[in-house]
C-alpha cells in the first residue's frame, strides 16, 4: 500500500515548486513588459517635462512622477499598472474580471480647471462611475457607450476632442476626468497595440491641459 503521507508531503512540495515558479517568471515578465512600455514613453515626456523620477512598486507598477513640469502642468504622475501575473490565481481572478495592462496619467497644472468632466467607458476594468455628487450631472457624450457627468457650466468638447484623440492611438480609453480639485486631469488608458510614438498620447493631454488654462 503507498505511503500516503509521502505523497502528500510531495504533492505539498510540488505546489510549492509551482507557485515559486510562477512567481519568478511572472515577475520577470512583468519587469521586461514594464521595461519596454517606459521606453515607449520616453518619446513623449518631454512634452510634459524632463526631468523625471522613476519608481517600481513592488513587481506590478511603475511610476515616474515629474516634479518641474512644463506650462501648463505643475507636476504630473504616470503610473504604468500590469496585471499580477506573479500571484496565479489573482492574475486569472483579475483578468477574468477584464484587467490588463494600463497606464494611469495624474496632472495638476498651474491654473485649476473651473469646471468638471468626468468620462467612463464601463466596459474598462476602472470605468465605473462613482455615486454622482450633487453638483454632477450626466452630460451627452458623442459615444454613447461612455458614461459622462459634469459640473454646472461645464464644456465637454475639449474633454471629448483628447478622448477621441488618445483612443485613436492607444488600446482604448477606460476614464477621462478634469476637475477643480487634484489632480486636475486624470487619465487611465490601455497601451498601444500598434506601433505608434508616445507622444500621440501625451500631445492630447498637453493640448487639454492648455484649453483649460487658457483665458476665456
Amino acid at each position: 500500500m503507498p505511503d500516503l503521507s509521502a505523497i502528500g508531503t510531495s504533492l505539498a512540495i510540488a505546489a510549492i515548486l509551482v507557485v515559486l515558479l510562477w512567481f519568478a517568471f511572472g515577475t520577470q515578465r512583468n519587469i521586461r513588459i514594464g521595461n519596454e512600455l517606459l521606453r515607449w514613453l520616453q518619446d513623449g515626456l518631454p512634452l510634459i517635462g524632463e526631468r523625471t523620477t522613476l519608481r517600481w512598486l513592488g513587481s506590478s507598477a511603475v511610476e515616474l512622477r515629474i516634479g518641474e513640469a512644463a506650462e501648463p502642468f505643475r507636476e504630473a504622475t504616470i503610473l504604468v499598472v500590469l496585471e499580477p501575473r506573479d500571484v496565479g490565481l489573482l492574475w486569472a481572478w483579475a483578468r477574468w474580471r477584464g484587467r490588463r495592462d494600463f497606464l494611469i496619467v495624474r496632472a495638476n497644472l498651474r491654473t485649476a480647471p473651473r469646471y468638471g468632466v468626468d468620462a467612463r467607458d464601463p466596459r474598462g476594468w476602472t470605468g465605473t462611475l462613482e455615486t454622482e455628487a450633487d453638483d454632477w450631472r450626466p452630460v451627452d457624450w458623442p459615444d454613447p457607450d461612455v458614461e459622462t457627468r459634469a459640473t454646472a457650466g461645464a464644456d465637454p468638447s475639449a474633454v471629448w476632442a483628447a478622448w477621441r484623440a488618445i483612443e485613436g492611438a492607444t488600446g482604448g480609453v477606460w476614464r477621462l476626468t478634469v476637475q477643480p480639485v487634484v489632480p486636475h486631469i486624470e487619465l487611465h488608458v490601455r497601451p498601444p497595440s500598434h506601433d505608434v510614438s508616445s507622444r500621440r498620447l501625451l500631445e492630447p493631454i498637453r493640448e487639454l491641459a492648455g484649453s483649460l488654462t487658457r483665458p476665456r
